[in-house]
């Protein structure tokens, strides 16, 4: 199942956890919809909670980049790098003439691993500077 939310992803950072969880959330909707219905006949509502998806990781990505910034987080070059990858792959949405249900299906799964993949590997590294360098802004 995608965007199975877990507690290996809490970094302790509410504002961050909020927006990690919401985007579980919203992926979530997403996954179980493509996985009880056919694409064709509920294309329209699909395709709705594939735009708030994209939307809400493009506003994420905004916010988590000036969160760093606001930390003075060093690593924010490479890490606003790796949103830029997946930006790129969001905004092409917008470019596919069509989907079915195979390439959304390869694309929710893409996007699951890509986020989850995120989370424990390099926003934990957000964590693990602000824990060394600035552990007044952990809950």
């Amino acid at each position: 199942m995608y965007f199975e939310w877990k507690d290996a992803y809490e970094m302790g950072l509410e504002e961050v956890d909020k927006q990690h969880q919401k985007l579980f959330q919203i992926g979530r909707k997403l996954s179980v919809l493509i996985q009880t219905t056919d694409v064709l006949t509920d294309y329209e509502n699909i395709n709705n909670i594939l735009d708030e998806l994209k939307d809400y990781t493009l506003e994420h990505f905004s916010r988590e980049e000036q969160f760093m910034k606001d930390h003075g987080y060093p690593d924010l070059a490479s890490h606003a790098m790796e949103h830029g990858f997946l930006r790129k792959k969001l905004l092409r949405l917008d470019k596919m003439e069509q989907h079915n249900h195979k390439t959304i299906v390869r694309l929710v799964s893409f996007v699951s691993s890509w986020i989850s993949e995120h989370i424990l590997i390099t926003d934990m590294k957000i964590r693990n500077y602000l824990l060394e360098v600035k552990p007044e802004v952990r809950d």
